[in-house]
């Protein structure tokens, strides 16, 4: 869509010709000429000339017709001379291709979403879902530690378990998996991802304090008969992914996805004497099925299984009776999901039934500590929609439960819970004309430990012009939070676990410490609210696109993680304010065809009250930017970008005899070119091209069994410049 600045007549001048039997141009009088948006016509005159007036912006498509001759469309994006030449209706079929996006904010959506394409997710290597946003301004990629590799997201400036992540509207990350489960989806499994800002849809569930990002993987009937995608890095990883597909007999479909990733050497990069990549073996198989024999019933479920091992932590010097700080890293996850949809013949009603069972089994060794963590998840969900007789007013009912138990030991810490939740939902949607629509829903859900929760949540979209959108959100979230898992990091550390409550000592009149346990600690409540603003025009002549996002998150409840005292990581209610907002500039323009020029400003406050204390939150960069340039050739056969990255400055908690301190800002350069021949596709990237690296990285590196030993003070990569190829193969029939 787009847009002129104004309303004013506009004359159309051009000509309508056929090649006569020598291949010459000659007039064709008498031919229609048609503009569909001012539903105005004319007929050529005997030169092929014809003249149309308008008043609507641009674009106009203009569309000449006559019998005999197939029609033409040509698109107008400003007022100008066209020429038409219609070809007889017995010639063959003319194909007319154009580019594709790789990404897109919708015009008329309440929901403010932005779609990701497998075309974006490959300008970067996106080995794994954590590195599917390198190049997407909307959510940031953060990391963990300084051993273990990992990589976490973070949005509207909070951390990642505040944001919603499905599968395909089914939980995704979500308890013991939270913290390291973007690294256990391949990125050559991703067919499309959706973020959604702001608290999402009620139909998804009572959590999404931050936004949603729903991951769509290759179906049985989307996937290729058989895509193989082998990637290598300079650090020694070598990955290979492949997606096959099967039609059988009796309406049966199959798909395997599988994926091995494979670093049989552990890298230090930084000389520190710590694997800033740990050895690694990861393994990840699904199996989907569907069954299409039904005219009224849809029929489709599948099985996942991961199996990974991540060896780490000191390397062995030339002390060989040195006791070494270790890291073992071992992780299993098996899955069913399945979804059964139910057409009735009232149109635009159906019933769909989700479900999935997960068991998740993480066991972690470093230095002189374990960890061992155990989930075991059901998870259903019901939808019924329909409308009340037209689209204009549809509604959404339906039932979840939310089943989890967790057996979780740290040390001589240990953690159980069992977590029952039922909730009922209700959605109304509404289309007023073109330019307006809304979404009402409200949640009720029975959580065994904490009683009833009530999740309204409200969208509404207002279209001033046909190519300018405004949104508004307003909406309420929970979730339960899993300390330990979704902060192991932290304890790759000297720090000792403590966990207490804040009471008034009416002797001495003072707010004091006071120990609690697990089942003290709240579930976290917060309100989300956001504008969104997007347009799409011409500039120059070439379309551009400008979007403004503002979101505010405000926390009733929350589980403080406080690591302001150097030797502990402290668990407890919130006791004050806690809020986050988050303010995105961005915009898309395109100079010239197979030109794209991406810019993106954010700009975050985070805060939390520690101990009292009002401060920022630690390791949320107060700013960042992104500039990127993609060029491809014309059907795509060269495609080349290069990112840009300017990550803020952010506070890092003091430590032993190192002061609280903030970072330095820092730049992220990465880059790939592509080269695609007809069966296959070769790319070769480079990440952190400026060499930046977190300097000592880990505080008393030098007595990792000392008191002021600490891994977790991670603002910046540790690990340098990395070069990368691969090539991916697509076979179909």
């Amino acid at each position: 869509m787009y847009a002129q600045e104004d309303h004013s007549e506009h004359e159309i001048k051009g000509y309508v010709f056929e090649r006569d039997a020598r291949g010459d141009l000659q007039p064709l009088p008498g031919a229609h000429v048609f503009c569909p948006k001012e539903q105005k016509g004319g007929v050529t005159d005997a030169t092929g000339a014809f003249v149309l007036h308008v008043h609507h912006p641009f674009p106009h498509p203009i569309i000449a017709s006559f019998v005999g001759y197939e029609a033409d469309t040509i698109v107008l994006k400003a007022a100008k001379p066209i020429q038409f030449v219609l070809e007889p209706i017995t010639l063959d079929e003319v194909l007319v291709f154009d580019r594709q996006k790789s990404n897109a904010k919708s015009l008329i959506k309440a929901v403010n979403v932005e779609y990701i394409s497998g075309a974006e997710l490959q300008k970067a290597a996106c080995c794994n879902l954590s590195e599917s946003f390198e190049t997407n301004p909307s959510v940031d990629v953060s990391f963990t530690d300084a051993l273990t590799g990992a990589k976490q997201i973070q949005m509207l400036g909070l951390d990642g378990v505040y944001t919603q992540i499905l599968f395909e509207n089914m939980p995704l990350l979500r308890g013991l998996s939270a913290s390291y489960g973007l690294g256990y989806l391949p990125g050559s499994w991703i067919e499309s991802i959706q973020i959604a800002k702001g608290t999402g849809s009620v139909v998804n569930g009572f959590e999404s304090l931050a936004g949603q990002i729903n991951v769509e993987l290759f179906k049985p009937q989307t996937a290729d008969k058989l895509f193989w995608n082998t990637y290598l890095s300079s650090t020694g990883m070598i990955e290979n992914n492949f997606v096959t597909s099967t039609q059988l007999k009796d309406n049966w479909r199959t798909a395997i996805l599988g994926h091995y990733a494979y670093m049989g050497r552990s890298v230090d990069h930084n000389k520190d004497g710590f694997a800033d990549d740990p050895e690694t073996k990861r393994l990840t198989l699904l199996n989907r099925w569907e069954y299409s024999g039904f005219d009224n019933r849809h029929i489709a479920f599948g099985f996942r299984y991961l199996n990974e091992r991540k060896l780490g932590g000191q390397l062995r010097g030339e002390d060989l009776t040195a006791t070494l700080y270790g890291i073992d890293m071992k992780t299993n996850q098996a899955e069913a999901h399945s979804k059964t949809g139910f057409i009735f013949d009232k149109p635009a009603t159906s019933l769909g039934i989700i479900s999935s069972l997960r068991y998740h089994n993480q066991e972690t060794l470093f230095g002189d500590h374990l960890y061992s963590g155990t989930q075991h998840s059901l998870y259903l969900n019901a939808i019924f929609q329909s409308n009340f007789g037209s689209d204009a007013n549809s509604y959404k009912l339906g039932t979840s439960l939310y089943s989890d138990r967790y057996e979780e030991t740290l040390d001589d810490h240990q953690l159980s819970r069992n977590d029952q939740t039922y909730g009922l939902f209700g959605e109304y949607q509404m289309k007023r004309g073109e330019r307006f629509s809304g979404i009402i829903g409200l949640r009720a859900d029975h959580n065994n430990q904490w009683g009833m929760w009530y999740s309204p949540r409200v969208h509404m979209r207002f279209n001033p012009l046909e190519d300018m959108v405004v949104r508004v959100s307003a909406g309420k979230a929970y979730r339960q939070a899993n300390v330990l898992a979704e902060n192991l990091s932290y304890f790759f550390s000297s720090r000792d676990l403590k966990m207490l409550n804040f009471e008034y000592d009416s002797l001495t009149q003072q707010v004091v410490e006071v120990p609690a346990d697990y089942s003290d600690l709240t579930a976290e409540i917060a309100w989300n609210y956001g504008f969104n603003f997007t347009y799409n025009f011409y500039l120059i002549g070439k379309e551009t696109s400008f979007n403004a996002d503002f979101y505010q998150t405000d926390f009733v409840d929350q589980v403080i993680v406080d690591v302001e005292q150097g030797d502990q990581v402290r668990f407890y209610n919130l006791d004050g304010k806690s809020y986050s907002r988050s303010l995105q500039l961005d915009a898309t323009f395109e100079p010239a065809d197979g030109w794209e020029i991406k810019f993106a400003q954010k700009w975050n406050e985070s805060r939390s009250t520690f101990d009292g204390v009002l401060k920022e939150v630690p390791f949320m960069p107060t700013s960042r930017q992104l500039y990127q340039v993609s060029y491809s050739t014309w059907q795509n056969k060269w495609k080349a970008n290069i990112t840009l990255q300017n990550i803020g400055s952010s506070r890092i908690p003091a430590k032993g005899d190192v002061a609280e301190e903030w970072s330095e800002s820092f730049k992220m350069l990465s880059g790939q070119i592509t080269r695609k021949f007809k069966r296959f596709d070769w790319y070769l990237g480079i990440e952190n091209a400026l060499n930046f690296t977190q300097e000592n990285p880990i505080r008393g590196v030098d007595n990792p069994f000392g008191d002021e030993f600490d891994a977790s003070m991670i603002w910046a990569p540790v690990m340098g410049r990395k070069i990368y190829s691969g090539i991916r193969i697509s076979i179909n029939d």
